[in-house]
């Protein structure tokens, strides 16, 4: 676990806090990996996507050149 947390420039020591706090900040500190983890899957899949339309450009233009 954290031993502190920085909220508005004002670091918390999690040892001192309640055990509400504490589930509080296991919280906070959860929802920060799995924003990190979406983010990280958000951008493999638009850069996937991106390849996909690539692939997709180049098969339509050969196409169109084979008439």
């Amino acid at each position: 676990m954290v031993n502190t947390i920085t909220i508005d420039d004002a670091e918390h020591d999690v040892e001192t806090m309640t055990e509400e706090q504490k589930n509080l900040v296991n919280i906070i500190h959860t929802n920060k990996t799995t924003a990190n983890l979406l983010n990280h899957q958000l951008q493999c899949v638009t850069a996937i996507g991106s390849v996909k339309v690539e692939e997709l450009r180049q098969l339509l233009a050969s196409t169109e050149q084979d008439g």
